[in-house]
């Protein structure tokens, strides 16, 4: 008898813990779990002009790189910062941004021919700072 109560008061401890844990976690600022350090979305998603705003949490990651999908056959005429690589034939452009700070940054691009919203999709990658996981994000459409 003395066993089943013993068995059954370490469940019940590990059932208390977990759902303190699971509290905890809930309580945490956005910015702090996983996956919501960085968010991005586009502000401007058609036309000849793109542009991304990016806003990233503390503690910020290292570097984050930024990648932009287009038609294939439309070319970047510029962005600021300049992109890291563009390959305008497979429709991919990128940007290694280093260094990065806590606050908003801005990626302005200029294309060679207008696009639809439709047409383009992009995506953020990052190693979090405090568990060295890579995480990818979407850059989200208005």
């Amino acid at each position: 008898m003395k066993t089943r109560f013993a068995g059954s008061g370490v469940k019940f401890f590990l059932t208390i813990g977990l759902a303190c844990l699971v509290l905890i976690m809930l309580s945490l600022p956005a910015r702090l779990r996983a996956g919501e350090l960085v968010t991005a979305r586009y502000l401007r998603a058609q036309g000849r002009k793109l542009v991304v705003k990016i806003i990233v949490g503390s503690p910020p990651p290292p570097s984050l790189i930024v990648i932009q999908n287009l038609p294939a056959g439309v070319a970047i005429r510029s962005s600021l910062p300049p992109a890291k690589s563009v390959n305008a034939a497979g429709g991919k452009a990128k940007w290694l941004l280093r260094e990065v700070q806590a606050g908003t940054i801005m990626v302005r691009m200029s294309l060679d021919r207008a696009v639809s919203a439709a047409a383009i999709a992009g995506e953020i990658r990052y190693r979090e700072p405090r568990s060295g996981t890579m995480v990818t994000l979407p850059i989200t459409k208005p």
